[in-house]
């Protein structure tokens, strides 16, 4: 299994990186296709909006609630940049062959923002949002 880290590169950020065995646009896309989304997010997710362009919005209704936000950059299938709840996520995609890299960067107005976060799990979210995240690319390259 490959191994998700977590850090804190800056007092206003925290870096989530793991690398996916299978290629590149498929990563991109198991965050850009509405179809695929509900199956990785869970819980009985429903896709409402997804404009996946620059400026489009997007809005899941969850378990959790309400999850909205806009797509700032889109430059598939390298690139992400999306507001997301409190902060602002930017996903970079290194194409690694048949592997692929995910470099998940949350940027945060404020350390208490960031930290308040952390305490939240984002390394135990990233991990089980991944694991979900591997079944989907396993389906997808079969």
């Amino acid at each position: 299994m490959n191994e998700t880290a977590v850090t804190k590169p800056s007092e206003r950020e925290i870096r989530v990186e793991r690398v996916f065995d299978a290629p590149r646009e498929h990563v991109f896309s198991v965050w850009t296709n509405p179809e695929l989304i509900p199956q990785w997010w869970g819980d009985g997710t429903v896709v409402e909006e997804m404009d996946v362009r620059a400026g489009g919005t997007y809005r899941f209704r969850t378990a959790m609630g309400v999850v909205e936000g806009e797509f700032r950059e889109v430059d598939p299938p390298e690139r992400l940049v999306q507001t997301f709840m409190n902060h602002l996520q930017t996903l970079e995609f290194e194409d690694l062959g048949a592997r692929t890299k995910l470099i998940q960067t949350m940027l945060f107005a404020t350390p208490e923002e960031r930290d308040t976060t952390m305490a939240y799990g984002v390394e135990e979210g990233a991990k089980g949002g991944f694991a979900r995240v591997d079944a989907v690319l396993a389906r997808m390259t079969r």
